[in-house]
């Protein structure tokens, strides 16, 4: 196993450099996050920085692209379609918008774009609290501005597949579908 040109010594093998690099790795992720650690700081001081704001308005900004692109492709499968083309619409378009919004926004704020990922970036850390928090309020927000700007561009005949319940039938009133 030792060779004469020098990566390896007669009495150490690979198993010995590997577990030598992954010590040394170890100890640079515990640098980092000590030095993350420090770095935080206070929630007065974050609500002031430009970049803080940013964040959220990027977050608003992608969850209105999002919800006005993905509905707004199971609108434009037109009334009457049938269920599957609806939903391969919708799938293509929410792949292809999910990869654009991280490209566009990932670097501004994360691109979480989903509630549910701010909620799981701040319980692990990643994120602030009053980050996390003005990230769903954004997202909410700018899903209801993408969901009622689409209702309101959508012409009159295709509104039909804007709504949540595409299976259900016709002679269940709205209120009932609610019902568990």
């Amino acid at each position: 196993m030792a060779e004469e040109n020098g990566y390896l010594k007669n009495d150490q093998n690979i198993e010995y450099y590997l577990v030598n690099i992954f010590e040394k790795l170890e100890v640079i992720r515990r640098e980092k996050k000590v030095a993350a650690d420090n770095n935080k700081i206070p929630m007065k001081v974050e609500i002031r920085t430009l970049e803080f704001w940013k964040s959220v308005i990027s977050e608003c900004l992608a969850s209105f692209i999002y919800v006005f692109i993905v509905c707004g492709a199971a609108a434009g499968a037109g009334v009457g379609a049938p269920i599957s083309s609806i939903l391969f619409a919708t799938a293509l378009a929410a792949g292809f918008v999910m990869t654009s919004l991280t490209h566009c926004f990932g670097h501004i704020s994360g691109a979480h774009v989903n509630p549910s990922v701010s909620i799981a970036m701040g319980v692990i850390k990643r994120i602030s609290f009053l980050r996390t928090l003005l990230f769903i309020l954004a997202q909410c927000g700018g899903g209801i501005a993408g969901a009622a700007f689409l209702y309101g561009v959508t012409v009159p005949g295709y509104q039909g597949n804007l709504s949540a319940a595409i299976a259900q039938s016709a002679n269940i009133a709205p209120l009932e579908r609610f019902r568990g």
